[in-house]
């Protein structure tokens, strides 16, 4: 067992005992081989067990009235708590606390959907409610909502959201959020927005409420835990439908971008984004197989990374397109025939662009029809992504590099030749190979990203040369305005320093207010890189 730093063994066995009074003593876990359940089974970290993150132990609650006590009680001890909701979480720090010692809150036992009201369209989840918990749930009761889920269903919508998660459903899921319940640092329970009238009929309605809007500052933050969430939900459509538009010619990207965002900016489509499918030929990022091609790789390897006459070339050799972007539509079936023909008559109008529609889907859907890539996106939560990396070999988990950037084929191009010309000065092509290439992925309306996979292996040595290249990845984008949305605990203090405008003025204020509801630091100390006074120096 590890102790908490600066709580004696003696002080830690009586907090533990407490916790067990308030929970039951099934409910703490304070073995090693209990503990070790909460380390991080994708870890940076995996061949240096010495810097692996590592709990103290682990409470699970029932009720919010147990969250109150349990955070009262780490004040007395000043005992770290690093509260999870459910699932894995894999790539992204699993539920290992970011601060070695901390005790972790698993809320796992708040597992109860507690409204789903079908004429309003919104449901109220604890964070022990997973995706796949919420399909079961809308399908047993016949309730025509689709399910907002990522690609791995094993998560919560709770954990999920506050973490900045997106779905192929509605992209941003915090953006679904409208009013939470969250325990603060002292033990008191607030609840944001409408909620805070007690007679409110509008707290999961109407987000804003009167005075400041505070949901955001619960969602990568460490200011409180959260209890429970409303969210709005997403009615079934009578029927969903994706298009991709494709061109032989580089330059034709600018324009096809331009167009699929206008259709977005419109309300036309809920989902956009862009490829190269020649430069990405090669790469295994995300569980892509590679084509035969070693030409792609030569060519990406050099420091121009290839002019466009020599990619629309090799593009008419092999029968791949150069440029592509795509959009999905959804609603009734008059509208989204006439999305789709509206589509092939703005893509028309760019010679040699070619508009592919993909098969219509009508809901209600039977889950045993959809083929298994496309089940998130149409809200059925499965595991099927997890498999996927298993193309580029064994190894022990990923981590994942996600910068955004405009959604603009100029930003796009722009910052794959940043990332590619980091990899080529690092002197590692095999990333740079694995890499490839990446268009970008519209989760947001108005911004791209990019989910650059870094694979864990066993060996030392290759996983500090990939966390080192991460750290310079990071700091080149950050510098050239593209900084991450999310990050693993490893890199979080790299992030946030990312973020420097005015001598790190975002940083100073998330930790005055750490301060204010947090004098003894106790809850999730270095989430997103936001340390207590007690630590920062350290």
């Amino acid at each position: 067992m590890i102790l908490p730093p600066g709580v004696k063994q003696g002080e830690f066995d009586r907090a533990l005992s407490e916790f067990a009074a308030v929970v039951g003593r099934d409910w703490v876990f304070s073995s090693d081989s209990d503990v070790a359940m909460y380390d991080d089974s994708f870890s940076p970290f995996s061949a240096e067990p010495e810097l692996q993150r590592h709990a103290s132990a682990a409470v699970a609650p029932d009720t919010v009235e147990q969250v109150q006590s349990i955070v009262r009680i780490a004040n007395r001890y000043k005992a770290p708590l690093y509260a999870i909701s459910t699932g894995r979480n894999l790539g992204y720090g699993g539920s290992a606390p970011v601060y070695s010692g901390s005790v972790v809150v698993d809320l796992k036992r708040m597992n109860r959907i507690l409204e789903v009201n079908a004429v309003e369209g919104y449901m109220v989840v604890e964070p022990g409610v997973s995706f796949l918990d919420l399909r079961r749930y809308l399908d047993e009761r016949n309730l025509p909502f689709m399910c907002s889920t990522p690609e791995p269903g094993w998560g919560s919508p709770v954990g999920n959201a506050l973490d900045h998660g997106c779905s192929n459903v509605v992209g941003d899921n915090f953006g679904m959020v409208n009013g939470i319940e969250v325990v603060l640092p002292n033990g008191e329970v607030l609840r944001t927005g409408m909620g805070a009238v007690p007679t409110s009929k509008l707290w999961h309605n109407y987000r804003y409420g009167f005075g400041p809007v505070i949901d955001g500052m619960f969602s990568q933050s460490n200011f409180g835990i959260v209890t429970k969430a409303g969210f709005w939900l997403i009615r079934w459509p009578e029927v969903q439908q994706s298009f991709a538009a494709t061109s032989a010619k580089h330059d034709d990207l600018h324009a096809m971008v331009e167009a699929i965002q206008r259709m977005r900016e419109q309300g036309l489509i809920f989902m956009s984004g862009c490829a190269s499918p020649i430069r990405q030929a090669m790469s295994t990022n995300n569980g892509h197989i590679a084509e035969d091609i070693p030409e792609v790789n030569r060519l990406l390897a050099r420091r121009d990374g290839g002019s466009p006459a020599e990619w629309e070339k090799l593009g008419a050799e092999r029968n791949i397109p150069v440029s592509s972007v795509f959009g999905t539509v959804r609603g009734p079936d008059v509208v989204a025939k006439a999305v789709l023909a509206h589509a092939r008559d703005v893509f028309g109008k760019i010679p040699g662009v070619t508009v592919h529609d993909t098969p219509a889907y009508r809901f209600p859907l039977n889950v045993a029809d959809i083929d298994e890539n496309r089940k998130s996106g149409l809200g059925f939560p499965q595991l099927w992504a997890f498999s996927q990396p298993a193309v580029q070999g064994t190894s022990f988990g990923h981590y994942y590099f996600s910068p955004m950037m405009k959604a603009t084929a100029a930003d796009v191009f722009a910052v794959n030749d940043t990332m590619r010309n980091v990899m080529i000065d690092a002197g590692d092509l095999d990333m740079l190979y694995h890499f490839g290439f990446s268009g970008g992925i519209g989760f947001y309306p108005r911004a791209y990203m990019i989910l650059l996979e870094v694979l864990i292996r066993d060996d030392a040595a290759l996983n500090r040369k990939r966390r080192d290249l991460f750290v310079r990845l990071a700091q080149t984008c950050g510098a050239n305005g593209w900084a991450e949305y999310r990050a693993p605990p490893a890199f979080q203090d790299t992030v946030m320093a990312q973020y420097s405008f005015n001598d790190h003025v975002l940083r100073r204020f998330h930790e005055t207010v750490k301060d204010a509801l947090d004098p003894n630091g106790i809850i999730a100390p270095g989430k997103s890189g936001i340390w207590p006074k007690s630590l920062r120096k350290t």
